[in-house]
């Protein structure tokens, strides 16, 4: 099974080339795994008090985050706690 680790266009939007990083920066994409994103969502949606009623809505504060591999880990981190 092949899974698709780019997130969605807003994601890709974030890290295109600048001429201020460089080349460096130019067709580097930061590993993002909608698979893990979707886990994280299942584990905290199991508690009464999670602050979101659907995926959808997870997925748009994450992504929509500055960094979003950072937001996920810190949703990741929370819901190994719970």
């Amino acid at each position: 099974m092949k899974e698709t680790n780019f997130g969605e266009a807003a994601l890709m939007q974030a890290y295109q080339y600048s001429p201020a990083r460089g080349a460096m920066g130019m067709g580097a994409m930061p590993f993002f795994s909608m698979r893990k994103l979707r886990l994280v969502y299942n584990e905290l949606a199991e508690s009464s008090n999670f602050e979101f009623t659907n995926f959808e809505d997870f997925k748009h504060q994450v992504l929509s985050s500055v960094v979003p591999q950072l937001e996920l880990n810190k949703w990741q981190a929370i819901a190994s706690r719970r």
